[in-house]
């Protein structure tokens, strides 16, 4: 190395095959994602899962978060996954219990740390919670019905994104936003995770 150079290069990012990209089956043309339920700016990772509505060709993202550690009913604290599209305000549900996000600590490189008014039961890491139409949790806001093909960086203006239709051996340790059981039950055998 010569005198005077100093070399400050990032290593490329791991890629690691979420699913097998051979039975990856794209729908038929691009869809138009909804800026309403996306901030401008942030950048959705391949295999994010998405609620499409067929018809109009416009999709938005679906909104869940991963818990990674144990959770004790009536904390006020939820630990959960990098990554999620997790907002305050939020409401956050299992099908049975819920609570609301009233805080989102993001300052720790491991884990995002929420303040939630409390679940009123015991949540389990690995356990995978929905965007909730209300506090109790019962029902989700969103429910997937497809995922993003690729990578997407959201801009002001219109966005087009080419989503997938089916897929096999999804490997759902390596996904960056999860998939909730309610997904799964929607997507059926189109999508076939490997659990």
């Amino acid at each position: 190395m010569s005198a005077g150079f100093k070399y400050n290069l990032q290593p490329e990012d791991e890629k690691n095959e979420r699913y097998d990209v051979k039975s990856g089956i794209r729908r038929i043309g691009p869809y138009k994602l909804d800026l309403a339920s996306t901030p401008v700016g942030i950048e959705l990772p391949s295999f994010t899962p998405v609620a499409a509505d067929l018809r109009t060709k416009s999709c938005k993202p679906v909104r869940n978060v991963k818990v990674i550690e144990a959770y004790v009913s009536g904390s006020t604290s939820l630990k959960i996954q990098k990554g999620s599209l997790a907002y305050a305000g939020m409401f956050l549900g299992n099908g049975t219990k819920g609570t609301t996000v009233s805080y989102i600590d993001a300052s720790n490189a491991g884990y995002d740390l929420l303040t939630v008014s409390g679940i009123g039961a015991d949540v389990s890491a690995g356990t995978v919670l929905f965007e909730a139409t209300a506090a109790d949790g019962a029902t989700p806001k969103n429910v997937a019905n497809s995922a993003l093909y690729e990578r997407k960086k959201v801009d002001s203006g219109i966005n087009l994104v080419a989503l997938l239709s089916a897929a096999r051996e999804i490997e759902p340790d390596k996904l960056v936003m999860p998939f909730s059981a309610k997904d799964k039950e929607k997507l059926g055998s189109d999508f076939q995770f490997n659990e």
